[in-house]
């Protein structure tokens, strides 16, 4: 009887010891203190090939960055609301579990009714900006602000956060991962309850990653450099560009590496080269050598070889720079690139352009128009640097055009209209820098 009582009173004492030993462990993976944890206001993500199934929690719709939606966007440029949230912002909008907005401004992140534009929640970051958010399945949804990496609840509750050491990049989240690239070169992946799963560090600047159909890692960096990674943080192979384009003092975070790149259904990996802006006497354009500094796409094997390469030249001129963005991709395959210079490309599979896009504006160095979302019926949307939003049919012929009459901003490293996500309806959403989001009425599925 009392050996019994012995062998019971040990097992509990186990079980105690085991869960003590876990709550610790817990506790020290990625902070879940309450701490700052904003107010309560009034991916994969489900796919069966570890890519988003969500309408739109990711930029450029899911983790391949491929930028297309199952939804007709808006025929008109007539707006549907617009939200003003009192402070600036450096974030794109994605789409919450529920189809809500989330947006980052300066001290918050907000959550807005995806109908009227009606404020649910907000959640406090103190003096720092978020980045754009990542959401995952459950509705769990992340961001960097500071050198931290937070995670909140779908309601806007923090759920924990991690510091990363350095300023993190938007997160990407997968089923069982979240991976977070750095301005200080360190890549960490986080599993979902912010335990630090590994981490790996190279010379600069590295992107979050895209993520391939195997759940391989493709992350753009600093200086033209591509990396490929696996799961398990072994790196795979890297892809150098250097010598194909002009190094300069960039003014800005991000500059000269390979854009975050976007995933083909052939496994195609499209990185395109961010070259610039860069500093000098004139503030913005200037190299020091007074060479043009050349944009490319980069069509890159999942093995690491380069298939081919797009130069794109611009206007051209001393002391400039072109640019160009990963491209998002059509149901076709067509590649859709965004660029420097007032420019949208649209190139096939194999690199030969079928048609450029000319906003008709300025030929300076900016502004800049993103690569387009992509609506159901292969409208595009481009956002520009100069505050507009451009409908181009897949042919490159505008539909109609949204000036926002918001200018550029060098000097606050601002994307000003930003490339936007297409909820279930259609409903088109991007976010000024100047502080302000606008939302056009879609045509539904």
């Amino acid at each position: 009887m009392f050996a019994a009582v012995r062998w019971k009173v040990a097992c509990m004492s186990l079980v105690c010891l085991v869960l003590l030993a876990s709550a610790m462990l817990t506790a020290g993976c990625g902070g879940k203190t309450q701490e700052g944890a904003g107010e309560q206001g009034k991916a994969d993500n489900g796919g069966k090939d570890g890519r988003a199934a969500l309408a739109w929690p990711t930029p450029y719709q899911n983790a391949g960055r491929i930028g297309r939606s199952g939804s007709a966007g808006p025929q008109s440029s007539d707006l549907k609301w617009t939200y003003e949230a009192g402070a600036q912002s450096k974030s794109w909008a994605v789409l919450a579990a529920d189809g809500s907005v989330l947006a980052g401004f300066t001290g918050k992140l907000v959550c807005l009714d995806a109908s009227s534009g009606a404020v649910k929640w907000e959640f406090s970051t103190g003096s720092e900006t978020p980045t754009t958010c990542g959401v995952g399945a459950d509705g769990s949804i992340f961001f960097g602000a500071g050198n931290k990496v937070f995670c909140l609840s779908a309601q806007g509750s923090q759920k924990w956060a991690y510091d990363l050491g350095t300023a993190p990049d938007e997160p990407t989240v997968a089923k069982d991962s979240v991976y977070v690239g750095s301005t200080g070169g360190k890549l960490a992946a986080l599993d979902l309850e912010g335990c630090l799963k590994w981490e790996t560090q190279v010379g600069e600047d590295i992107r979050s990653p895209s993520l391939d159909r195997q759940g391989n890692l493709y992350c753009g960096a600093s200086s033209f450099t591509l990396y490929a990674f696996d799961a398990g943080g072994k790196k795979l192979w890297e892809v150098r560009a250097a010598g194909d384009a002009v190094l300069g003092e960039s003014l800005y975070d991000w500059g000269n590496t390979l854009d975050t790149p976007s995933i083909g259904p052939d496994g195609t990996i499209y990185a395109g080269s961010m070259t610039g802006p860069f500093k000098g006497s004139g503030g913005v354009t200037e190299l020091p050598s007074g060479e043009l500094a050349l944009g490319k796409l980069y069509a890159i094997s999942p093995q690491g070889q380069v298939k081919w390469s797009y130069a794109y030249p611009g206007s051209g001129g001393s002391g400039y720079y072109s640019m160009v963005h990963s491209p998002s991709i059509g149901q076709d395959g067509t590649l859709y690139c965004g660029t420097s210079l007032n420019r949208v490309l649209a190139l096939n599979p194999q690199g030969q352009l079928l048609w450029e896009y000319d906003t008709g504006e300025s030929t300076g160095v900016c502004p800049s128009v993103f690569s387009p979302s992509i609506g159901r019926d292969g409208l595009l949307y481009a956002a520009t640097t100069s505050g507009k939003m451009i409908c181009i049919d897949a042919q490159g012929k505008e539909k109609w055009r949204f000036d926002s009459g918001s200018p550029w901003l060098p000097d606050r490293n601002s994307n000003t209209m930003t490339p936007p996500p297409l909820g279930e309806d259609g409903t088109l959403f991007s976010v000024l820098a100047q502080g302000k989001v606008c939302a056009w009425p879609g045509r539904g599925k």
